[in-house]
């Protein structure tokens, strides 16, 4: 079976090991691993999951036992770590950004094609079970033409100090937007963003994003105090709109209600029916784990690939430039 090595075990990276270990437990993988500089954090983890740790990861890229990585360690070291472990013949999960520059996440992908190696990013909403069926109900054609969607993304805490809410919250809009509509790329992107507290990360950010037809808004911000944490998407289409609560990925709420024109013009409100989906629980990081090891077996692309990553990476420097100058990105953009 499957052996694997979780590279980070700070706050996410606990959370990878602990869905490893539930997947050797379910006969899914074999050996795991995990790895982390910080000795007393690695040992705490190593003990209460019962495997093995380790405090360089330079062991692990010769063990015949372990053949793909989980990679949660600072984002800036993501393309050092990634590049070693694929060039050693080790399949590997980025989790997102995969880099914090555009050559750096080309040149993975040129590394895994080399090598012929499984890239994957760690882009968890995609996996999300609401996210996932709302995606099958839109290409089904249920919502109709789409025509809006908001994503909030909103709470009060200690902004970090490596990277702004673009990078750590907007990359899930800015990868998600494009999912939902099928595109690559929006036609262009403008965003605006408030420095509170540094210069040197935005703590407050709203993007939007013009697909043609569609357009896509999103806020970011690590300073609302005033509610709970907060995490939603809305998709309003021509013919029904969705919401999505993303912290219960067990339900997809449904609305039948749309604007009736005359003469081209907004005339009344027709509201058929509203109806909450009920979804069979998932874990949406368990699901992208799962995903990760079975394109491992069967050699397959992942949904959230190297050039899914990529694109991402690529927007957030778009977004991030564009409210630097204060004026819309048109894509392509390099």
């Amino acid at each position: 079976m499957t052996g694997i090595a979780v590279i980070g075990t700070g706050q996410w990276g606990k959370n990878h090991a602990r869905v490893y270990k539930e997947l050797q437990q379910e006969g899914v993988v074999g050996v795991v691993k995990i790895c982390d500089a910080n000795e007393s954090r690695v040992s705490e983890l190593s003990e209460a999951l019962g495997i093995e740790g380790m405090t360089d990861y330079r062991q692990i890229l010769d063990d015949r036992e372990i053949v793909a990585v989980s990679i949660i360690t600072p984002s800036k070291t993501h393309y050092q770590i990634a590049r070693e472990f694929m060039q050693a013949g080790k399949d590997v999960l980025i989790e997102k950004p995969m880099t914090m520059a555009i050559d750096e996440a080309k040149e993975l992908i040129r590394i895994a094609q080399q090598n012929g190696r499984v890239l994957m990013v760690g882009h968890t909403f995609r996996y999300h079970p609401a996210v996932r069926e709302l995606k099958r109900r839109i290409d089904g054609g249920a919502l109709g033409e789409i025509q809006t969607m908001i994503g909030t993304r909103q709470t009060f805490g200690v902004p970090r100090k490596d990277m702004g809410v673009i990078y750590a919250l907007g990359i899930h809009e800015l990868d998600l937007f494009c999912y939902l509509t099928g595109l690559d790329y929006p036609e262009n992107l403008l965003a605006a963003t408030s420095h509170t507290y540094s210069q040197e990360v935005e703590e407050t950010a709203v993007i939007f994003m013009d697909f043609g037809r569609a357009k896509g808004y999103a806020f970011e911000s690590w300073l609302v105090p005033v509610l709970d944490k907060k995490r939603e998407l809305v998709v309003v289409g021509s013919k029904m709109s969705a919401l999505i609560d993303y912290l219960k990925p067990e339900e997809l709420r449904l609305f039948d209600v749309r604007l009736v024109t005359h003469d081209g013009l907004p005339a009344y409100i027709e509201n058929k029916d509203n109806q909450v989906v009920s979804l069979p629980y998932a874990e949406p990081l368990k699901e992208e784990i799962r995903c990760f090891i079975s394109c491992v077996n069967s050699r397959r692309q992942p949904p959230s690939d190297g050039p899914v990553g990529l694109r991402a990476v690529v927007m957030v420097e778009a977004a991030l430039e564009s409210a630097k100058i204060g004026k819309a990105i048109s894509f392509p953009f390099e």
